[in-house]
């Protein structure tokens, strides 16, 4: 009897993963496919269909990475391990915040909302990071394209027409310059665009050394007009975070450490730290945040979860923090794109005019010797 295709791929998804195939699920799987696959056991799961077969139901309409370990996750569960043992077991990568969610809901029975608040906190991230590529994306361009521009018209365009301009010495000072800069481009351009990169690979492996990590993310913080977008991207994302974690039920002191995984920036990551050990020390959560550098940092959260803690309603408050940092930072964008543009045309500008007025005097020199 013939064996399908869809059939042989469901078996080949169904065999166990060796080491290898679980150590690289964690980079090949998207994160937007982990948010799909817990939107969709939203609604399996809201439609009453066990466990086993919605992370089955998942895993069909995955990719292959993805569909592998949520089977993998699957026959641990037929197995008799909980839901969240069992993607600890399969699924680490998806985060810990997620697997303490899954606790949660596993422990007073609202796995579907779990998922939701789960898939909220991942569109919460992605979000924030597509605002600040786009942000970013339009000045990176011009300034690899006018880079481009004047590396080639420097080192292959001039060189060129130098050899018709005649004795260098007859030629204008502007013109000498650039015939300088075109020699030193030919000869050392290479690591001109190649020291940048070399540079960027080794800090990153710089930041992780942890001291080196914190303090040079707590100095990212403070640079004029980036740092701001930093700040306010870190202050949505944690306070928004938070809100939904204590609206699950997860205490202060579970949340506060379940979301140091979801911030970058170490300099947070410690406050969060120093925060939740003192309100493991016995200090109310809103006078811990005003003992930290949270409270310079993110100095609406504070008073807002003050208000919650006498009302009852912190998760409001943390939500509305959220809000208005995500606020301020689309704002902050805004402005970075109306400051950046500008700078860029004019040092752009500016290295093509040099380039351009450079030549044209050249052969204003060279034409006045012929005569």
């Amino acid at each position: 009897m013939a064996v399908s295709f869809t059939s042989l791929e469901k078996e080949k998804a169904r065999r166990p993963r060796n080491a290898a195939e679980r150590f690289l699920a964690r980079f090949l799987v998207r994160k937007g496919a982990i948010e799909q696959a817990f939107l969709q056991l939203v609604i399996l799961l809201k439609g009453d269909v066990p466990v086993v077969s919605a992370l089955e139901t998942c895993a069909e309409l995955a990719g292959s990475d993805l569909k592998a370990a949520l089977y993998e996750t699957a026959g641990h569960v037929r197995g008799g391990l909980p839901l969240a043992k069992a993607l600890r077991a399969s699924m680490p990568w998806i985060g810990e915040i997620f697997i303490g969610l899954v606790e949660v809901g596993e422990a007073n029975g609202s796995l579907p909302q779990m998922f939701t608040y789960a898939a909220k906190i991942l569109l919460q991230r992605r979000t924030i990071r597509n605002q600040v590529i786009r942000a970013m994306t339009y000045p990176v361009l011009v300034v690899l394209m006018g880079l481009g521009v004047g590396y080639y018209v420097s080192t292959v365009a001039i060189p060129k027409i130098v050899s018709v301009m005649g004795d260098p010495q007859a030629l204008p000072p502007i013109t000498k310059s650039l015939l300088t800069t075109s020699a030193w481009l030919k000869e050392h351009g290479v690591w001109l665009l190649a020291g940048p990169a070399l540079a960027a690979a080794g800090w990153m492996l710089l930041r992780r050394t942890p001291k080196i990590g914190v303090a040079a993310d707590r100095v990212a913080l403070a640079v004029p007009i980036f740092g701001k977008v930093g700040r306010f991207s870190a202050n949505a994302l944690f306070n928004h975070t938070l809100s939904m974690l204590v609206a699950s039920g997860i205490s202060v002191v579970d949340a506060l450490a379940l979301i140091r995984g979801t911030i970058s920036n170490g300099w947070y990551r410690l406050q969060l730290e120093r925060t939740r050990q003192k309100v493991m020390s016995g200090r109310m959560f809103s006078e811990a945040l005003r003992e930290t550098a949270l409270r310079r940092l993110s100095p609406l959260t504070p008073a807002l979860v003050k208000v919650g803690e006498n009302s009852g309603n912190m998760d409001e408050g943390l939500n509305y923090a959220g809000d208005y940092y995500g606020e301020a930072l689309e704002r902050r964008l805004d402005l970075l794109g109306k400051l950046v543009e500008p700078a860029l045309i004019v040092v752009v500008g500016g290295m093509e005019a040099y380039v351009y007025i450079s030549f044209f005097m050249g052969m204003a020199a060279m034409n006045a010797a012929a005569r």
